[in-house]
């Protein structure tokens, strides 16, 4: 009688095969969850560029004139966002004031309106340096704004109260800026070699690799000033990633 089954060497064989086969699909299925774990790694990078770039780059648009500045001490680009701007009808040029007259039509939309604190809103006109932005000189270029009231909202015309000043020079073009608390966009060391951006002292983007982001470039005759800022992400799993952005400001006050 025929007896059916395997020999000894048959099972050995077989168990070989399956246990290659096993090997090839566990590697392969390995590589391919490990690819995928870089794709979406280097995604999640590119979405964390492409946010602070957008966000930088828009607001770095539309910053104040001359207030662009970069502190190598903290790390730290600093500058004036501009809330409102408009002409203004008389300045005090020759002697000190409490208020003047301006035409905006952007300000119906917060007159009046009171402040108070070391936050208030700064009228700026004509600042031709970051010390004009930031000084607090009398004369000077800047003024905080104590109240904003209307006077013919028809005509968008409204009046900027604010305690006596005079400023130090006009505007060719009578040009006025209202501008917001400073914004600062910081570098902090997270470890060796490791760094993370924030936007005053909210996290905007971590995982850089090197600290010099930001480089101003001042304005020249023949151009406007320029921020490079360069953004260096690296991981573990995937070569470091870089990116370029070249900002030109509108330096006309």
């Amino acid at each position: 009688m025929r007896r059916l089954g395997f020999t000894l060497v048959e099972l050995v064989i077989t168990l070989v095969v399956l246990s290659v086969l096993a090997l090839g699909v566990s590697s392969y299925l390995g590589i391919g969850a490990r690819m995928y774990s870089e794709a979406a790694e280097r995604e999640q990078v590119l979405g964390q560029s492409r946010f602070v770039a957008e966000r930088l780059v828009r607001e770095l648009r539309n910053a104040l004139p001359n207030s662009v500045a970069f502190s190598a001490t903290s790390n730290c680009l600093e500058f004036l966002p501009v809330l409102y701007s408009g002409v203004y009808l008389s300045l005090p040029f020759e002697q000190a004031q409490t208020s003047i007259t301006v035409i905006s039509p952007d300000l119906l939309a917060v007159s009046p309106a009171s402040y108070s604190g070391a936050n208030r809103p700064r009228l700026v006109v004509y600042p031709t340096s970051n010390n004009d932005v930031y000084g607090s000189a009398n004369p000077g270029s800047s003024v905080l704004i104590n109240s904003i009231s209307t006077e013919d909202a028809s005509q968008a015309r409204f009046r900027l109260n604010f305690a006596s000043f005079r400023f130090r020079r006009q505007s060719p073009e009578q040009r006025f800026y209202i501008s917001g608390d400073v914004v600062r966009y910081c570098l902090v060391n997270t470890g060796p070699g490791r760094f993370s951006l924030q936007r005053n002292g909210v996290l905007m983007a971590e995982g850089l690799r090197s600290a010099n982001v930001f480089r101003v470039s001042d304005a020249v005759l023949n151009r406007n000033a320029v921020v490079n800022v360069l953004l260096q992400f690296g991981s573990a799993n995937n070569p470091d990633m870089f990116f370029n952005y070249e900002v030109h400001l509108a330096n006309v006050p």
